[in-house]
């Protein structure tokens, strides 16, 4: 079930090119329904929730090396996880853009270390 999830959010991430357009707001809103998907709620929409996890997942790989630094071991979950908290702990931001909101989750939780 839960890579089904994982393959609905990111084809629908792919098949939305939202990005700059969808403010975190709009992001939040798929947030509420992973939680609720998380918590085993059966009221949650799996297709909502696998949105907001391929939302995550499509911004890492587009920030992955360049200003975030992913650990192999990293799972959509874990990074969704991350960025749930984020967006939780910082409602003031939630007009902002949605993939700058995840990519500053990313960069706080999985910096690069260049020397």
């Amino acid at each position: 079930m839960f890579r089904k999830l994982v393959v609905v959010g990111l084809l629908c991430a792919a098949m939305g090119a939202r990005a700059g357009f969808f403010s975190g707001n709009e992001l939040v809103k798929d947030m509420r329904e992973w939680e609720k998907h998380e918590r085993k709620d059966l009221s949650a929409s799996s297709l909502v929730a696998g949105n907001f996890m391929g939302y995550v997942a499509g911004v890492a790989d587009v920030y992955d090396e360049l200003s975030v630094c992913l650990p192999e071991s990293a799972t959509v979950r874990q990074m969704s996880t991350i960025v749930a908290r984020f967006l939780n702990e910082n409602p003031a931001r939630l007009a902002e853009p949605a993939d700058v909101l995840v990519a500053d989750a990313l960069k706080k939780a999985f910096p690069c270390n260049k020397k």
